[in-house]
């Protein structure tokens, strides 16, 4: 009699466990299901007002992200056949290894030509349409005139460079005319070109829109504002190494260019 009491008692434990666990499993997915639906749809949103600010030219923008995909890729796969090849032990491994690198840079090449050749294009397009005219002018990659980089003439107060020819470079140089997420630096003497730039859409894989820039030299804390990570940073933080870079900043900068130039050369 108590055994059998203490087997149904078992028993209904038992059940009341599995009961539990399955719901759970079923909460949980159901709330997978609901992240991974809201991902979908927000990837599709910024997708599709990528698509409406590209207006005239969504063609050619399209073309233009799909070639800067194929060019990562082929970027990443000379990085894994390099990685390979430096690991590789026998003269069998290292052949073949060599035979991958030696692929693998054959499609970069491509990819980095095939990248030129979209960014060509939705730049023609772009300016016979006549968007991003006054704000985006994306010419200059490397010559940088002033009347088309809207960066030069702080590269002319004393930026590197290389920073205007990046700016550019960059897909979207005008950005979409939204609130910049890096505005408050810009505020405080950053050039304005650059939190407009912050505006645009992000790269692959979530990368800053104005990753190019801190690639180029612009300090990292500023791409990494702009793509949302980390919140705003303070101004007089931030743009203290702008002001080692050499582009004087008022109100920021202790030391003007001359300043610099005569610390440097004593």
């Amino acid at each position: 009699m108590i055994t059998q009491l203490l087997k149904g008692l078992l028993a209904l434990c038992v059940a009341s466990t599995l009961t539990l666990v399955g719901a759970t499993s079923a909460d949980a997915a159901s709330s997978q299901r609901g992240t991974d639906r809201a991902a979908t749809q927000q990837s599709t949103q910024r997708s599709t007002h990528a698509t409406e600010r590209a207006g005239a030219c969504t063609k050619q923008w399209r073309g233009l992200r799909k070639a800067k995909r194929a060019e990562d890729r082929g970027d990443q796969r000379l990085y894994n056949a390099r990685k390979a090849m430096k690991r590789a032990d026998s003269r069998h491994e290292k052949r073949a290894a060599s035979k991958r690198v030696t692929r693998a840079k054959r499609i970069e090449t491509r990819t980095d030509r095939q990248l030129k050749k979209a960014r060509k294009a939705w730049r023609k397009c772009r300016d016979a349409a006549g968007s991003g005219g006054g704000t985006g002018g994306g010419g200059g990659g490397t010559g940088g005139g002033s009347s088309t980089n809207p960066l030069q003439p702080a590269c002319d107060a004393g930026l590197p460079q290389a920073i205007c020819d990046a700016f550019g470079q960059l897909p979207m140089p005008g950005g979409s005319g939204g609130a910049s997420p890096i505005q408050p630096l810009c505020n405080a003497g950053l050039p304005q070109a650059i939190c407009d730039a912050a505006t645009a859409p992000p790269g692959p894989g979530g990368a800053s829109p104005i990753q190019p820039l801190c690639s180029a030299g612009l300090p990292q804390a500023i791409c990494d504002a702009a793509a949302g990570s980390g919140g705003v940073p303070n101004p007089g933080t931030v743009l203290a190494p702008v002001c080692g870079l050499g582009l004087p900043i008022p109100g920021v900068c202790a030391t003007t260019t001359s300043q610099v130039a005569r610390a440097r050369a004593a």
